[in-house]
């Protein structure tokens, strides 16, 4: 089945709460996403279920191609649709939802503030999904890198982050207030480098063997 990411809808809040608040623990402060929809500083994007449908027009998809940071040709075909077993579905004739990753646009930086994947769909790739179009919102907007925290007892996400190029810059004590634990800042090497740009070729291609095609909104 088809999995795309696209900017989020004042429709999809529902979904991305009930996300959220599977993700996260009782005591996550809850992201207030009808105002932040709102802000130009703010992007989100959700994975959801395409199902075939063609979203956003040939020219915008030529546009995200044109400024790709890589192989152009790589990019063509990564923007034409995901096709992984996902066992999606649809619900109320609507997108349903498998994740989400919510972005502040920061001067220089795009700041991932939260990701976030359906309980019964991770490990298949969406969370990697949503990295890569994190990337690409820097990319668009034409920032110079990409930063995060992650609990740092999170090893699986620091893999996944590690993997996409981001450093560890330090620790934020006691960040997350349910339960007082430290906070590792990650930081990505400026993207903008031949060598970062060469590396995040190499990272989606190698996504696109295993998961199939890509269809990325921004």
């Amino acid at each position: 089945m088809d999995i795309a990411l696209r900017r989020m809808r004042a429709e999809d809040i529902p979904q991305v709460i009930e996300i959220e608040q599977e993700a996260f623990t009782p005591g996550w402060v809850g992201t207030p996403f009808r105002r932040e929809l709102n802000s130009r500083y703010t992007r989100f994007l959700v994975a959801y279920h395409a199902d075939g449908a063609e979203h956003g027009n040939p020219s915008t998809i030529g546009a995200q191609q044109q400024s790709g940071p890589a192989d152009e040709s790589l990019w063509g075909r990564m923007l034409t649709g995901v096709k992984s077993a996902l066992g999606l579905g649809r619900v109320d004739g609507g997108d349903e939802l498998a994740g989400y990753v919510g972005i502040w646009l920061q001067g220089d930086q795009a700041h991932i503030t939260e990701v976030a994947v359906r309980e019964d769909l991770r490990g298949r790739g969406i969370g990697e999904l949503l990295i890569i179009g994190t990337l690409r919102v820097a990319y668009e907007q034409g920032l110079t890198e990409v930063t995060l925290e992650a609990r740092v007892s999170n090893f699986v996400a620091q893999r996944l982050y590690d993997k996409y190029g981001f450093n560890e810059a330090g620790i934020r004590k006691n960040y997350y207030a349910d339960n007082r634990e430290d906070a590792v800042i990650m930081t990505t090497d400026p993207i903008h480098t031949a060598a970062y740009r060469d590396k995040f070729a190499t990272l989606q291609a190698n996504f696109l063997a295993r998961y199939g095609e890509i269809r990325i909104e921004i």
